[in-house]
């Protein structure tokens, strides 16, 4: 059965690129522009992975990572970023607060797609 990935990324190009790459390797994708949009998928889905870009308007990616691991709900969920950023500091601080992966952009797609295996496999044992 195929995985649902939620892709979260305030930028619409970048969600579809990504979506597609999951998708042509037998994930389903649902996607959000904002941390609000990825909280009511939450709501009314079940997601098997949050892929998120770290820094987003309004709420970033690393409070959003804080919601999720509070949450009963939602913190089982593997949570990986996918971004641009660099800052080692803030990459500390997200693997403190529970982030399974860090994946730099521009990704190798075998490294990225074999990531995700990962934290799917490693989260479901």
């Amino acid at each position: 059965m195929s995985k649902t990935i939620l892709v979260l990324d305030d930028f619409r190009t970048v969600r579809s690129i990504v979506g597609s790459t999951l998708r042509m390797n037998s994930f389903t994708t649902v996607e959000a522009g904002t941390v609000e949009e990825a909280e009511n998928v939450l709501k009314t889905q079940k997601v098997d992975l949050i892929l998120s870009d770290y820094n987003m308007p309004k709420i970033n990616g690393y409070d959003f990572l804080k919601r999720i691991r509070a949450s009963k709900d939602f913190q089982h969920i593997p949570f990986l970023f996918l971004t641009s950023e660099k800052d080692k500091t803030k990459m500390k601080m997200a693997k403190e607060a529970g982030l399974d992966a860090w994946i730099q952009k521009p990704y190798n797609l075998e490294h990225f797609i074999n990531t995700i295996n990962h934290s799917i496999d490693r989260k479901a044992s």
